[in-house]
């Protein structure tokens, strides 16, 4: 796994961003959100499983990064600066981060299962359901995570 130390944005850091980027793309710089790296031009849309979406970490340079939301994967590999290896959100590519996001915080509590999303309260959800509507918006869907086939997720 890739080394993910370094600056970590807490919540107020992740909302300014998030603005940022919202406003750029409104005022019409939001070009990346159209493009597609060369191995999934054309290609039909998968299911990944948690095993295999961890391939797509951003620990790789030059390999494509996904992010899955809700169970849904978004190829964010048209910002590298900001998911790969060393970028300011290299700890949400390569696994569902919908509990992260929701609870705008770059790491989770020991014992905290990443993929409940049981407990969060009226705000977190609605807290996830904005970032599920960004990345459907600036990034290409290309699958869906799914159950392995031996011993769960």
């Amino acid at each position: 796994m890739a080394d993910r130390s370094g600056p970590i944005p807490d919540g107020k850091e992740l909302s300014s961003s998030l603005l940022a980027q919202q406003a750029a793309a409104a005022a019409g710089g939001g070009e990346a959100s159209t493009w597609v790296p060369p191995a999934y031009r054309g290609a039909d849309r998968r299911d990944y499983t948690s095993s295999e979406l961890q391939q797509y970490d951003g620990s790789t340079p030059g390999a494509s990064i996904f992010v899955a939301i809700k169970g849904k994967i978004f190829d964010v590999s048209a910002r590298p600066d900001l998911y790969s290896f060393d970028g300011v959100y290299a700890y949400l590519p390569g696994k569902d981060a919908s509990r992260l996001l929701a609870k705008m915080k770059p790491k989770l509590e020991e014992g905290e299962d990443p993929l409940d999303l049981s407990d969060l309260s009226e705000k977190e959800k609605t807290t996830l359901d904005q970032w599920e509507a960004f990345f459907a918006k600036k990034y290409t869907f290309v699958g869906n995570v799914i159950q392995s086939d031996v011993g769960g997720c």
